[in-house]
């Protein structure tokens, strides 16, 4: 008996194929599928170090990790403005090394186009977790420039799509007033920042490698750059790093009105007659902050600083480029009305922690303005009297213990023009306490004065000291006694940090100084040098006031 050939329908075999090759790629599907999204806009400031960086991620994955890349750049709504260049680890180095910058910056449409990528029956989405990785040098979509409904318009798209992807995004060696639009866009724990190359490396290997956590933030911030120390003239604010000036702005600056760097570090900042003058370390940028005529400002806490508007603390967080002065709850006493009916202004001296120092002119000397009532004026709007401040001169050169307990202030008793006797004086910021520390110097000197006083990281007080003798009440000054120089408080009194050592020496690193010098003893501003590893390289003349990072 003959068999039977047994014929199987066309379509029912198609059917078998297709279920088949859905089989296989759900099975070969695998754990992890990262797209990476580059920023390919012009001017493409970065991009070599970008497709570097890219190059190097790919190079510590396997094909089986499914890392693909997409580019972003062009006109907007044009169907070439983001495109897949390679769909494998083996296929970046050749497809990244021929990028060029063109167009705008499509970042919406290149991630739009990078969800589509997972879609679909055949795709190879991976079974644990589906990444898209974006690397921009734009804080913001050049076609939407709403970075809050843009993050709607994706977050949209995926729930049509019915997808969970994670979405992180880098910017490289974006300016800081681009850095909150990224932000508002990504998420604050999903925004990552790099400045330089190898920094960038290791954010992507924390992100495209395969055990990199699925939804923990990135932890990895923007670098701290190199150590930097801040100055000040009579019309320029500028930031140092090594020999160099690598960031300033013009304005009108006093000697009442010194430099002084935000507690993180981050910012640097002085008052002038239009405004809070202030640099982004990192990035160089300057603004103005208006404060209403404000007449001094202080570090807070973080990248927060601090003034007085009439009796009530202001502040605002300079990382913050959006934000606006923000006046607290507290309001600080009255100020004094003189014979003439001239207003004693309330002085900020110093902040931490959300607490504040301010002093007020008693209004019994009118040598600029002392004696003074001190005030500490607490974050939650206590006003705490701290008594007052010894010396018949407004005290200057306020600064705040890092453990926040006590307070330095430098008193000043005048007695002519040329005998002004200065010393610093502890304050408990808790009890109210005023204690001068031991003197400096010979008893029989005329005049002496401490141009600056701070605490260092170790909680240690120093202060730079000189003293002199005079002619005669009144006359000019005859000789100096103990040059400018720095001096540390320890048990047994001060002693001199770098004996033989002459002018106002700051240590801003290891083998990294700042050094200002008197051209004579009677010169109101200074010459600036930096010295590195004993070398001394001059930055300024005519250099009011510097400041270094605590």
């Amino acid at each position: 008996m003959k068999k039977r050939a047994v014929l199987i329908p066309l379509t029912a075999l198609v059917v078998v194929v297709a279920c088949a090759a859905v089989y296989y790629f759900v099975l070969s599907a695998p754990a992890y599928r990262t797209v990476v999204l580059v920023d390919t806009s012009a001017p493409g400031n970065g991009l070599a170090q970008i497709a570097d960086a890219v190059r190097s991620v790919a190079g510590n994955s396997g094909d089986s990790d499914a890392l693909s890349v997409r580019r972003f750049g062009g006109e907007c709504g044009s169907p070439g403005d983001t495109s897949e260049i390679a769909d494998s680890p083996r296929e970046v180095a050749q497809a990244v090394s021929a990028l060029s910058p063109a167009g705008k910056a499509t970042m919406i449409d290149g991630v739009m186009a990078a969800i589509d990528d997972f879609s679909g029956l055949l795709t190879r989405s991976g079974k644990v977790r589906n990444r898209i990785v974006v690397i921009t040098t734009s804080g913001v979509d050049a076609c939407s420039k709403d970075p809050a409904g843009a993050r709607k318009a994706i977050d949209y798209h995926l729930t049509e799509k019915g997808l969970e992807l994670d979405l992180r995004v880098v910017g490289f060696q974006l300016p800081q007033d681009q850095r909150d639009a990224l932000a508002q866009f990504a998420g604050t724990s999903n925004a990552a920042y790099a400045d330089k190359m190898d920094d960038l490396k290791v954010v992507l290997d924390k992100l495209v490698v395969p055990d990199s956590p699925d939804a923990s933030p990135i932890s990895l911030t923007s670098p701290e750059p190199e150590p930097s120390y801040a100055f000040v003239t009579s019309n320029r604010l500028g930031v140092v790093r090594g020999t160099k000036v690598v960031a300033e702005t013009s304005g009108e600056f006093t000697s009442a009105n010194d430099v002084r760097y935000s507690v993180d570090g981050h910012f640097v900042f002085a008052v002038t007659p239009t405004g809070i003058a202030t640099i982004d370390v990192r990035s160089g940028t300057a603004r103005v902050i208006q404060c209403g005529g404000c007449r001094d400002a202080v570090a807070a806490g973080g990248g927060v600083i601090s003034w007085l508007a009439d009796n009530v603390v202001t502040t605002i967080d300079l990382a913050d480029t959006t934000a606006k002065p923000k006046s607290g709850v507290t309001v600080l006493p009255d100020r004094k009305v003189d014979e003439a009916s001239n207003v004693y202004p309330l002085r900020i001296l110093a902040g931490k922690d959300g607490n504040t120092l301010v002093s007020a002119p008693d209004g019994v000397s009118a040598y600029g303005g002392g004696a003074e009532n001190l005030y500490l004026a607490r974050a939650g709007g206590q006003v705490v009297p701290l008594g007052t401040a010894q010396g018949n001169v407004a005290i200057y050169g306020t600064t705040i213990s890092p453990d926040g307990r006590s307070a330095a202030y430098v008193s000043a008793g005048h007695a002519g023009a040329c005998q002004t006797r200065s010393s610093v004086v502890l304050l408990n910021l808790a009890t109210g306490a005023h204690e001068e520390t031991p003197p400096v110097g010979d008893p029989k000197d005329d005049g002496s004065a401490v141009p600056d006083v701070w605490y260092d990281k170790d909680g240690v007080l120093n202060m730079i000291y000189t003293s002199w003798r005079c002619a005669s009440s009144g006359g000019p000054q005859t000789s100096v006694t103990v040059p400018e120089g720095h001096w540390r408080l320890g048990n047994s009194g001060w002693t001199q940090r770098d004996p033989g050592s002459i002018g106002h020496t700051r240590q801003v690193a290891p083998g990294f100084r700042a050094i200002l010098v008197r051209p004579d003893s009677q010169a109101f501003t200074q010459e600036l040098f930096s010295e590195v590893k004993g070398t001394r390289t001059k930055i300024s003349d005519e250099v009011i006031a510097i400041a270094v990072p605590s």
